[in-house]
């Protein structure tokens, strides 16, 4: 298995199976790539049911031809070509923590209630307001 920890992104490349992600030291990314084909998705594993649903990351299969069991592990699939340019476009003019802060309302939307992911949202935007004008974030 190959880790590449950057910024934004880790990505994972030279695994067979997905069960391979959950011992591994990934780092905090706002997204976690996984690169490659013919991937088992390990369909009857609780462990790893309870890794993509509880992620504290986004997750993005790189994958121009998914099977449909692996690609539902995954918050969304985008193309192998590019994953650089992709995310670079995606982060583009974002701090890490900026990208944090809009990161935990998609992983509050995985699993949260249309309330839970509202209220995400509401205290995401108070607390960008806040560091853009140099006030308090109300909280």
């Amino acid at each position: 298995m190959n880790i590449n920890i950057k910024e934004f992104t880790t990505e994972v490349s030279g695994i067979s199976s997905l069960s391979e992600l959950t011992g591994a030291e990934l780092g905090t990314p706002c997204l976690l790539i996984v690169m490659g084909s013919n991937i088992s998705a390990d369909t009857d594993n609780a462990d790893l049911d309870g890794f993509f649903r509880n992620a504290p990351f986004l997750t993005a299969l790189a994958d121009d031809a998914p099977s449909e069991e692996l690609s539902k592990r995954f918050d969304m699939v985008i193309p192998t070509e590019g994953t650089d340019d992709w995310t670079a476009r995606l982060f583009k003019d974002k701090t890490k923590w900026t990208a944090d802060q809009i990161t935990a309302c998609f992983i509050k939307a995985r699993t949260g209630t249309a309330e839970e992911v509202l209220d995400c949202e509401s205290r995401a935007f108070y607390r960008l307001m806040a560091v853009k004008n140099g006030g308090s974030s109300n909280e």
